[in-house]
């Protein structure tokens, strides 16, 4: 049983509510159009649809169907696996945001550049 001491000590705490996974796409859509510096006109004839439409989608006044997100994802070089994967860890999903928010050389070289700190690492004498 809780008394009036107890109720007022504790305040509710406030869970931030998910994304759905249409909202994550949409957002992962804006960051590699803004890396990429592809425009909505692009990329919106290249998935068959208009300027307008894409301008809606991402505005949010309605959900794109999977197909439609897959060939979006595919103009990026990515899947649509990719495209909806929300790993659990919050380092590691800011890691793969950054990595997915960077055009393809900027992944080349941050891949080149991981490798390269994993080795020097394997390298170092354990003392």
């Amino acid at each position: 049983m809780y008394t009036a001491s107890m109720l007022d000590a504790e305040a509710p705490i406030l869970i931030p509510v998910p994304l759905s996974l249409d909202q994550q796409a949409r957002e992962r859509i804006k960051a590699w159009v803004a890396s990429t510096g592809v425009t909505q006109t692009e990329l919106a004839e290249r998935v068959g649809r208009n300027q307008a439409w894409m301008s809606r989608y991402l505005k949010g006044e309605f959900d794109a169907d999977l197909d439609t997100l897959a060939k979006i994802a595919a103009c990026f070089g990515f899947t649509l696996i990719a495209l909806l994967d929300l790993p659990r860890d919050p380092h590691e999903a800011r890691l793969v945001e950054e990595f997915r928010a960077l055009p393809p050389r900027g992944r080349a070289s941050l891949l080149d550049f991981l490798g390269t700190l994993r080795q020097s690492r394997s390298r170092k004498p354990r003392g």
